[in-house]
């Protein structure tokens, strides 16, 4: 399996669980959470392993992470823009405060 398709896994992996802890509760509350299933399944298919928009560098930061779906909607809330244009923005950043982080976590380390 090749690093897109791990990380990809990885996040579909992630975006099932999510769907499954929503099947748990209330109508009110997965109506409440509609927005954040849509996006999350948007961010998700931005990660198809043909999708090569982000290099391997930026594979390799989110694969890092525990919860990388989590990140970029997290990200995706904090930049609160338009959907896919912003979304892409949105992922950038969120990336490149990760790799940021972890070159840090790395140094410090290193020290």
């Amino acid at each position: 399996m090749n690093i897109r398709e791990e990380l990809y896994s990885k996040m579909e992996k992630e975006y099932d669980l999510f769907i499954e802890n929503l099947k748990q509760l209330s109508p009110e509350k997965i109506i409440d959470s509609a927005y954040e299933k849509v996006m999350k399944e948007e961010l998700v298919s931005m990660f198809y392993p043909e999708y090569e928009k982000y290099d391997i560098s930026d594979i390799k930061a989110l694969n890092k992470c525990e919860k990388p779906l989590e990140e970029l909607y997290q990200g995706w809330m904090d930049f609160d823009g338009g959907i896919h244009e912003s979304l892409e923005y949105s992922i950038d950043d969120t990336i490149e405060t990760l790799k940021r982080e972890q070159k840090e976590k790395n140094k410090s380390m290193e020290r």
